[in-house]
């Protein structure tokens, strides 16, 4: 959860849900979607290379 912790703009927080290996999955926090600034943080500090950044247009 170290993407959840470092993360400069409290964008993610730790689902209820369980993904296939039995972890709790980060997720965006309601109301927050538009506050990723796409830092990539997320993804540098994760150590299992579980989380990437996908930038959408709008």
């Amino acid at each position: 959860m170290y993407c959840i912790e470092f993360c400069p703009y409290s964008v993610l927080q730790k689902s209820e849900n369980i993904n296939y290996k039995g972890f709790h999955y980060p997720r965006v926090k309601p109301g927050k979607e538009d506050s990723c600034v796409a830092c990539r943080i997320c993804e540098l500090l994760c150590p299992d290379f579980a989380i990437f950044i996908k930038e959408v247009d709008t």
